[in-house]
């Protein structure tokens, strides 16, 4: 089995600011945070909820890149968006009720390709490191291609 990797990203708050800052340990990875302004906190900096969204489609989208390629299918530049939704938690707070991801497919690609771009689409959500720790029973999880012109 091969050897476990780690992956670590720093916070610190600013009480007074209202307003936090994430670094990983090269630094390549630097961006202020707030409590979403919609969940009353301050707003003004992306949130804790679209930073989720974010690493979701951002490995999403390599992990599905990488079998477009194999199942040689002609989408070189993929786009894609991903949807968190947040509701009150009876327990109390808030919790991430539904994830969405929507991958915008050429409508040529779907009417020809389908079988080729559904299993893509099913490997990538198997084998995408962060779909795979967000999912979880109480959520629902969907995958829904936006076909485009």
């Amino acid at each position: 089995m091969a050897e476990s990797s780690r992956f670590s990203v720093t916070a610190q708050w600013d009480s007074k600011a209202g307003q936090g800052r994430l670094e990983n340990p090269s630094r390549s990875f630097e961006v202020s945070f707030a409590g979403a302004a919609e969940l009353g906190g301050g707003g003004g900096a992306v949130n804790p909820e679209e930073l989720l969204a974010a690493a979701l489609a951002g490995c999403f989208i390599v992990t599905w890149t990488i079998f477009l390629k194999k199942l040689k299918l002609e989408l070189t530049d993929p786009r894609l968006e991903v949807h968190c939704e947040v509701d009150q938690d009876p327990a109390g707070g808030y919790r991430v009720t539904a994830i969405q991801i929507v991958p915008e497919v050429p409508r040529a690609l779907w009417e020809s390709e389908l079988d080729k771009v559904e299993r893509t689409l099913q490997l990538a959500e198997k084998y995408c490191i962060v779909s795979k720790a967000v999912k979880s029973d109480d959520k629902r999880f969907t995958i829904k291609p936006r076909i485009t012109a």
